[in-house]
């Protein structure tokens, strides 16, 4: 297709060279540009979410947990499991302390909870949470987050 209102990326630079990932996602930044051409983009990769996106959705076993305008989201996290997966990010001249996680059944029970889907991992989760899945909560900037206490 010559000029496509939309292009699924899912994980677009996952398996490429550093060298030529910023080359793959300068040309989307070029077409969203040049041909007001929307992408989907689907990534672990956080750097380049950074990089490319206007809004991002952070979700966790296929809930959503924070959406909104990438840069807020992505330097000021509202959500607890948001906040982890930028501090599981390894920076040159700080130490990386990891906390062992017990990793048991859990991890399959997890996507049958009804409440949040975070729950045996948040340091904040009180019973109401195993109960019932939060409605997003809508800040002052415009993001929502789905979280009982934000």
């Amino acid at each position: 297709i010559p000029r496509p209102q939309i292009i699924v990326a899912d994980e677009p630079v996952s398996m490429i060279d550093a060298s030529l990932r910023m080359n793959i996602v300068n040309l989307f930044l070029s077409l969203k540009d040049q041909y007001q051409t929307s992408f989907l983009y689907i990534t672990h990769d956080l750097a380049t979410a950074y990089y490319i996106s206007d809004v991002i959705a952070i979700m966790y076993r296929g809930c959503i947990v924070e959406f909104g305008e990438a840069r807020s989201i992505l330097t000021s996290p509202q959500h607890p499991y948001t906040r982890l997966l930028l501090e599981s990010i390894p920076y040159i001249g700080k130490k990386w302390e990891r906390e062992s996680l017990v990793m048991s059944d859990m991890e399959s029970k997890e996507f049958r909870f009804e409440g949040c889907k975070f729950y045996n991992r948040c340091p904040n989760a009180k019973d109401l949470c195993m109960q019932e899945r939060p409605a997003a909560v809508r800040k002052d900037d415009g993001r929502e987050v789905y979280c009982h206490f934000a």
